[in-house]
């Protein structure tokens, strides 16, 4: 059984969701690693530095994503996360969260999962950009050899 499988199926459960689809998420996303970092930079500079809230706030806390989902910590406030960036490399935080917006932008997408997953990379407004739409062609070749692996 893949690491973390029991945890990925309780949250996709919560959501209505897929496991073996959140599963090639954290595979993409992460490797698997509960641990995973990502500093995001131009983010900050881009979309927070101006923000009040975020202005005094360290950039390598807020302007990141953490965790098996390596969800973004201001995602994650959007989904109703009301910790410490930190707290986003627990796996259950992660998969919850990661989750809840996954089901959020497959509503949003009408149920059309390669956009959902291509704004869940790249932005619902950037959906449509390369980056975006390989990240959702790597996801679902990913979705497609875990559905052929499930016993």
């Amino acid at each position: 059984m893949t690491q973390f499988r029991p945890e990925i199926e309780i949250a996709a459960a919560q959501y209505g969701l897929d496991p073996d689809l959140i599963q090639a998420i954290v595979e993409q996303e992460s490797s698997y690693r509960w641990f995973a970092y990502r500093f995001e930079p131009d983010f900050y500079r881009r979309y927070l530095a101006q923000l009040p809230e975020f202005a005094k706030r360290d950039p390598k806390e807020v302007s990141a994503s953490f965790g098996l989902m390596q969800l973004m910590f201001t995602t994650a406030l959007e989904n109703g996360f009301t910790g410490k960036p930190w707290e986003l490399f627990h796996p259950d935080v992660s998969l919850d969260l990661g989750c809840r917006h996954l089901a959020y932008l497959l509503e949003w997408s009408k149920g059309v999962t390669s956009q959902a997953l291509s704004a869940y990379n790249a932005g619902k407004g950037n959906w449509k950009s390369t980056a975006g739409r390989a990240y959702a062609t790597s996801v679902l070749a990913r979705y497609e050899r875990i559905q052929k692996e499930q016993p």
